[in-house]
């Protein structure tokens, strides 16, 4: 888990460098430093295989947009959310590796 998205991508290189494979991404929008729809289109650039999730209340139609077309994002969970709707994207990416 990561404060900010700095800090997610420190995390997800420092994973890497332990061969640590990261399998979900699961990202709010509203965040620190950065914007969850560019967070997560940056983390495509850097680890393409990875599922993306964007969690949150706050972000327009147009970030949503590029988080699908830059991203590649698997999934969009409005807030307020539910659990069984958060755990079933999960799921559902991970099938799709």
């Amino acid at each position: 888990m990561a404060e900010s998205a700095e800090e997610a991508l420190e995390v997800l290189a420092e994973l890497e460098d332990e061969e640590i494979k990261v399998i979900v991404i699961v990202s709010d929008w509203l965040m620190p430093g950065m914007k969850g729809d560019e967070f997560l289109i940056e983390v495509h650039k850097r680890f393409p295989q990875v599922v993306k999730i964007l969690l949150t209340g706050q972000a327009d139609e147009a970030a949503i947009e590029r988080a699908n077309k830059y991203a590649n994002l698997h999934n969009y969970i409005a807030k307020p959310w539910d659990k069984k709707e958060l755990i079933g994207a999960i799921i559902s990416g991970v099938e799709k590796l």
